[in-house]
């Protein structure tokens, strides 16, 4: 448990998006004193994206339910370090809660399964899978690394590509391009077999490499486009809605099976209800992202990823035999058959 007291802040969404800034946590050091549990959370995430402001507000729920037995101490943009350091922190302990997006997989392979390209159709599909059989299923995975996670994912969305030197109209626009993927290795393999040349960083260095060349391109939803602005250095938006990406709100299992289970239960309804309406500021964002980039100057087309498609069968193949016959049965319940 750790008593540093918490700064006060407040943050406001600055995109045009729909977004209620959340309640900013605070407390002097009398107060942090009085807490039986003062935890950490931490995530990657810019301070005025949904995922923030609404953990920040459910951080603060926490504390006043709890009557101040609770505090959650919500550190975002990376403060605590990149997405591969905050979850080496949390696996030993010195960080309790953490929001990761595609950073799991090299430790669960099948918690990058929902970001299999052109496997899901809306976000709502998605998260009928997540919230049932196949979401339970990965959770179990998480927990035998000594994870705890929450059931309800937050939502990122659908992957557009961005480019700095051409547009990406049809598959052989990819070929020998340098993209910026996710350190997942399915997202690599994907890029690999369309002929690209992908280059594994950190959501945290992702303006810089951009920025210096040394990618030429990176896969993002529209309202991520806009929040990391980068418009500043991308020209192109190709729009291909080509696979889905969530984050997971997760927990130390040590940590988390320290808290009573009063305790347990006020987070787990106010991480919930942070969830549920992350999703809904989230589908907000990217709907008006859109128009937002084109008056940025941002140059977007409509890309044929019919050209995409057509390598996958082989792709899907490698991936079902690495998650393994249970969790891809429990896939291809939910969209239907992939091989």
């Amino acid at each position: 448990m750790r008593q540093s007291s918490l700064s006060r802040r407040s943050f406001i969404a600055g995109t045009g998006a729909a977004i209620t800034v959340g309640a900013t946590i605070g407390a002097d050091a009398a107060t942090a004193a009085k807490a039986e549990f003062h935890y950490r959370l931490g995530l990657s995430q810019p301070l005025d994206s949904p995922n923030f402001i609404r953990l920040q507000e459910m951080a603060g729920k926490v504390r006043e339910e709890s009557n101040g037995r609770m505090l959650i101490e919500v550190k975002g943009a990376g403060e605590l370090g990149s997405d591969s350091a905050m979850l080496t922190m949390l696996q030993k302990n010195e960080l309790e809660i953490y929001l990761g997006g595609n950073v799991f997989g090299p430790l669960v392979p099948t918690m990058e399964m929902p970001g299999l390209p052109f496997t899901f159709k809306s976000s709502t599909d998605v998260f009928s899978a997540l919230d049932g059989e196949l979401g339970k299923y990965m959770r179990g995975a998480m927990l035998a690394k000594g994870i705890y996670t929450f059931r309800r994912w937050f939502d990122n969305g659908f992957h557009h590509l961005t480019t700095r030197t051409k547009p990406i109209r049809t598959v052989d626009d990819l070929v020998g391009m340098k993209i910026r993927t996710p350190v997942q290795t399915m997202t690599v393999d994907f890029f690999e077999t369309l002929g690209a040349k992908p280059m594994k960083f950190t959501l945290n260095q992702l303006y810089e490499v951009l920025e210096n060349k040394t990618a030429d391109g990176q896969t993002d939803p529209l309202g991520l486009i806009l929040l990391m602005k980068l418009y500043e250095v991308q020209t192109y938006l190709s729009l291909t809605n080509h696979w889905w990406s969530g984050f997971t709100l997760v927990a130390n299992a040590e940590a988390w099976k320290a808290l009573p289970p009063d305790l347990q239960a006020i987070v787990e309804k106010h991480a919930e209800k942070a969830a549920l309406a992350q999703r809904k500021d989230l589908d907000k964002l990217n709907s008006s992202a859109l128009g937002a980039l084109k008056a940025k100057g941002m140059i977007v087309n409509q890309a044929d990823v019919s050209g995409f498609k057509k390598p996958l069968g082989a792709f899907y193949a490698r991936w079902k035999e690495t998650y393994g016959a249970k969790a891809w049965n429990l896939l291809e319940a939910r969209v239907g058959k992939l091989v």
